[in-house]
């Protein structure tokens, strides 16, 4: 990130773990842990996203990074996640994510 910024990477972390928590129940095929994961993920990624939209000391590159997140997880996964023949993208998405977290 531009600036060290402690409560904001503490966020990103905590979307990496949620990320991963909602891979192993994809894995596990438990659709009660399914869906909290990904209504966890879901709910921190609406947090973070409307931590950082306004703020200036986030860079464009961020705040795209942030906002494809946020897109994904607050309006597409919810939907996604209903159908199984969706978990093998979802679970590719997820490494994907966790990939592009460490850009910021």
């Amino acid at each position: 990130m531009a600036e060290n910024n402690p409560e904001r990477e503490d966020a990103i972390h905590q979307i990496s773990v949620l990320a991963q928590a909602l891979y192993d129940a994809l894995e596990s095929q438990n659709s009660e842990q399914i869906m909290a994961a990904q209504q966890n993920l879901s709910a921190a990624a609406e947090v973070l996203w409307a931590n950082v939209q306004s703020r200036t000391d986030v860079t464009p590159r961020e705040k795209g990074v942030l906002r494809l997140l946020a897109d994904d997880a607050i309006k597409e996964l919810p939907e996604k996640i209903k159908d199984p023949a969706n978990y093998a993208r979802i679970q590719r998405d997820l490494r994907l994510l966790k990939s592009s977290l460490v850009l910021l």
